[in-house]
């Protein structure tokens, strides 16, 4: 399989397109290491920033200084210009392919995300600007989530990729990676609750596969 891209809008969780990205999404993540509940709180994240859409531009327009891709990485400009990263392929219109764009370009954007290339990890989760008084109970869950899987008062990625709680990982990654202007959880969550099951159905099938990989190298290393 290979992942689905259009110029402009995303695509339903259950759509065609929409199922096979998140396939291709999980085979990624867990072939870097990452728990079917972080990836399934990834995805839920992923849907409300692109609809699951590598190619998706931020308010449906080219702009660098806004989103782009899955993750909508912000500014567009940092990623559309960097070098190095592989299968980099990014399409700079919302009406049309342009030349040397691929839907790979998925993988490109999950490379710079598991590699933090742009450095846009913030471990500490609740964003400063996020008022507590205003969302009590997302706080008490954000330092419910530091004290199980982090240091108390931090969250590294490494701990993040081991979260058990899919729950869990949508807030962390809605604090730790995305960080809106305002934390939209439940949509989050919604998104990441139809997703799971499809993440689940394909994830311990790749795990196999993985360490399979692993096994099969070790074999030759000693033949």
């Amino acid at each position: 399989m290979a992942f689905y891209a259009k110029p402009d809008y995303g695509y339903s969780i259950n759509s065609d397109a929409g199922r096979n990205n998140i396939v291709e999404i999980t085979k990624y993540l867990t072939n870097n290491g990452y728990s079917k509940d972080s990836i399934t709180g990834i995805i839920g994240n992923i849907y409300e920033e692109s609809g699951l859409n590598p190619w998706y531009w931020e308010n449906h327009l080219v702009n660098y200084n806004n989103g782009y891709g899955l993750f909508q990485y912000t500014p567009a400009l940092q990623y559309i210009n960097a070098s190095g990263i592989p299968n980099h392929a990014p399409n700079l219109s919302t009406s049309t392919t342009t030349a040397g764009a691929s839907p790979e370009d998925a993988k490109g954007q999950l490379y710079c995300f598991v590699s933090d290339t742009f450095d846009k990890w913030y471990p500490l989760l609740w964003r400063t600007y996020w008022d507590s008084s205003e969302y009590p109970a997302l706080y008490t869950q954000a330092q419910n989530i530091l004290t199980t899987y982090g240091n108390g008062s931090s969250l590294t990625m490494a701990q993040f990729k081991a979260i058990d709680n899919y729950a869990d990982a949508v807030l962390a990654f809605l604090g730790c990676f995305e960080g809106p202007t305002v934390p939209d959880y439940s949509e989050r969550l919604a998104a990441a609750t139809l997703a799971k099951p499809i993440v689940d159905s394909y994830a311990g099938y790749f795990d196999i596969l993985f360490m399979k990989k692993i096994i099969d190298g070790q074999r030759k290393s000693i033949i």
